[in-house]
Formats: structure tokens, C-alpha cells, sequence
């Protein structure tokens, strides 16, 4: 992707700079909840996946300066998802070999594993950056928002509760809530893209 003055750099294009190292820490804090999402994705264990995202990190720091979209013909989180995945894989496979009779479920999750090919690869990244960037967008936008606003939108994503059962709970219009409704979306939706601008290559 090229650049031009007016064009801000991402953050991925930042890291790929060694001496821009706010970038990485800024990196981490954005992509670790991703990271930790997609290794309990491959069936593996709270206590490991902490293990396991740290080392999903350091791969990443090192590799990344050499990542070209353009050769890869894929996303970054393609890339990352895949780095993940070899990760998680070769983590399982340590275990299951140390001792098999004793690790049954290290066996069944890297059996699993071994059905993964790059398509289902490429699913789960975007599956889950969606899941994880509206989670992120709305924690991102949610204390700027109106006690009112904040608080029907919440009642809808909790609830199938219909606008008509959503203002008469909260004493106001149906027209009211829809407009309440409509407006966080728009916040929302404004967020999503903004991130996916700035963390996406």
C-alpha cells in the first residue's frame, strides 16, 4: 500500500519501523485481546493460552518487519491468524508426544487442528475480528454516550425486547427509542470503521 502525505500511516505500518517503539506497545494493547481469542478458539486452556499469546507476540515482533502483504496475498490478521495457529499447533504437539496415554485431550485438539486448513484459517479471523472490533468500538464509545442512549442500546443487544416494550419500560415515545437507537448506531458503526482504518493494513 502506498502512501502519500495525506495518507496516515496504520498502525501495522508503524511496527514495521524499529524505531517506532510506542508503535509496539500500542500494538499490544490492541491486538492481545485478538490474539488470546482466536488461541482458546483451538480448544486450549486459560492457564496455556497466557503462555501461548506472549509467545504469539514475540513471533509476530520478529516476523513483521519482513511481512508484505502483497507477497502473503492476504490479510495481517490472515498472517497473524496463522502464526497462531502453528503456534498453538506445535505447542500441542509437544505435549501430546511427552506422554500419549496421558494426554488425550492435547491429542483430540491438535486432531481438530490438523482440519484447520487456510480457509477455515481465514473464517475464524475474520469471524472473530468482527466480534472483536464491535466489542472494541463499543467499549471505545460507550462512557461518551447519554445515560438514555447507552442505556437502550445495552437493553437491546441483552434483549429481543421490542421498541414499543423498550419505551414503555423507559416512559418515553417509540419514535424516541428508535431515534435513541439509531444514533448509537451511527457512533457505532463510525468507530468500527475508524478501527478498522487504523488497525488494518
Amino acid at each position: 500500500m502506498k502512501n502519500t502525505d495525506n495518507t496516515r500511516y496504520t498502525l501495522l505500518q508503524k511496527i514495521k519501523d524499529p524505531k517506532n517503539e510506542n508503535s509496539w506497545e500500542e500494538f499490544v494493547e490492541y491486538y492481545s485481546g485478538y490474539i488470546y481469542v482466536i488461541i482458546r478458539n483451538f480448544r486450549v486452556d486459560i492457564e496455556d493460552s497466557e503462555d501461548l499469546m506472549q509467545d504469539v507476540l514475540i513471533k509476530v515482533w520478529k516476523g513483521i518487519r519482513t511481512y508484505d502483504p502483497a507477497a502473503q496475498r492476504s490479510k495481517f490478521r490472515t498472517w497473524l491468524c496463522s502464526v497462531i495457529r502453528n503456534t498453538v499447533f506445535n505447542f500441542l504437539k509437544s505435549k501430546s508426544v511427552r506422554n500419549s496415554k496421558q494426554n488425550v485431550c492435547y491429542n483430540d485438539a491438535l486432531e481438530q487442528m490438523d482440519l484447520v486448513n487456510e480457509a477455515e484459517v481465514d473464517k475464524i479471523a475474520e469471524k472473530e475480528w468482527q466480534n472483536y472490533i464491535a466489542n472494541l468500538a463499543w467499549k471505545n464509545i460507550k462512557d461518551e454516550l447519554s445515560t438514555i442512549n447507552r442505556q437502550i442500546f445495552e437493553e437491546t443487544l441483552k434483549s429481543d425486547m421490542s421498541n414499543s416494550l423498550i419505551a414503555e419500560k423507559y416512559e418515553l415515545a417509540e419514535a424516541s427509542v428508535r431515534v435513541y437507537k439509531m444514533r448509537v448506531k451511527k457512533a457505532l458503526s463510525k468507530e468500527i470503521v475508524r478501527l478498522n482504518s487504523e488497525l488494518s493494513w
